[in-house]
């Protein structure tokens, strides 16, 4: 169970990190309307790519700090739990890239990648408190309802026109939250 405190606090930088650049990309696509249904799934899979690059450099600093291994063993489970379910959401991201303007659909893709992103979260929550697996739950049901909605046409919100504004609630809002509720709540480290 210690390593599971461990785990808990190296997450809450990390999601407060990514919930920042992905409020902060949703923000910015929105705001300035620069980035359009044509260039959706390759401006989130940019955020993506520099989400995981910050996140890596953080866990990193976080493993040079504490005078730890990187690629230590837990680190390297963890990995091998979300990387198979995160490389399905890169694919279907690369295969909207390559689809025809008028075959892309931002919004299934949007609650492909919550299924996908859930399941990942869900299996790196083995090593962890059940926070991670309910946090994964919660976006395995919220995608699966999102995409439901969506292909039955219930929802006149769920358009191309407030994609960016459903990544930066799913992706940016709901990891920043849980990033704060991790730090807010997590244990003070006992040093000897």
């Amino acid at each position: 169970m210690e390593q599971a405190s461990v785990y808990r606090r190296a997450l809450a930088p990390v999601a407060i990190v990514v919930g920042t650049l992905g409020l902060g990309a949703a923000g910015l696509a929105h705001a300035v309307d620069l980035i359009k249904p044509d260039h959706f799934a390759e401006y989130w899979l940019g955020v993506a790519l520099v989400s995981a690059l910050a996140a890596l450099l953080l866990i990193r600093w976080q493993a040079l700090r504490g005078r730890e291994d990187f690629w230590s063993p837990p680190t390297r489970r963890v990995a091998q739990a979300m990387v198979p379910l995160l490389t399905a959401g890169l694919g279907l991201g690369l295969l909207e890239m390559m689809s025809t303007p008028d075959d892309r659909d931002s919004i299934r893709l949007i609650a492909l990648w919550m299924v996908l992103y859930g399941g990942a979260l869900h299996a790196a929550g083995f090593f962890m408190k059940r926070g991670l697996k309910l946090m994964g739950w919660g976006f395995v049901i919220i995608g699966s309802l999102c995409l439901c909605f969506h292909e039955m046409r219930q929802v006149p919100w769920l358009n191309g026109n407030h994609a960016h504004l459903l990544m930066g609630w799913t992706f940016g809002a709901n990891n920043l939250v849980y990033g704060l509720y991790l730090k807010l709540t997590s244990e003070p480290l006992v040093t000897e």
